[in-house]
């Protein structure tokens, strides 16, 4: 299954490693949201060269919902992902 990861700037992609603001990346057909958040965090670990607490800077959101809360569902057809920081706001 192919899941888009939406970045909300060129700076939050970098810290997962990504040259771009959209990206897709391939799971297993029966993925939990569990599985996206598992590839992010070891991205952040290799590519942002951040320690532990710093995962809780960033919002994993899929279809409105925080992917911490729906960690164990298992992921929807066309599945999209936004990272964004979790400070942001209006």
């Amino acid at each position: 299954m192919e899941v888009k990861i939406r970045y909300l700037s060129h700076e939050i992609a970098k810290c997962f490693g990504s040259s771009g603001k959209v990206e897709t990346i391939h799971v297993s057909d029966d993925a939990k949201y569990e599985n996206i958040l598992s590839i992010l965090k070891e991205r952040l670990r290799r590519y942002g060269k951040l320690d532990e607490k710093m995962l809780d800077t960033f919002v994993f959101i899929s279809g409105g919902r925080a992917l911490l809360s729906i960690r164990d569902e298992t992921l929807k057809s066309d599945c999209e992902v936004l990272v964004g920081y979790a400070d942001t706001g209006g």
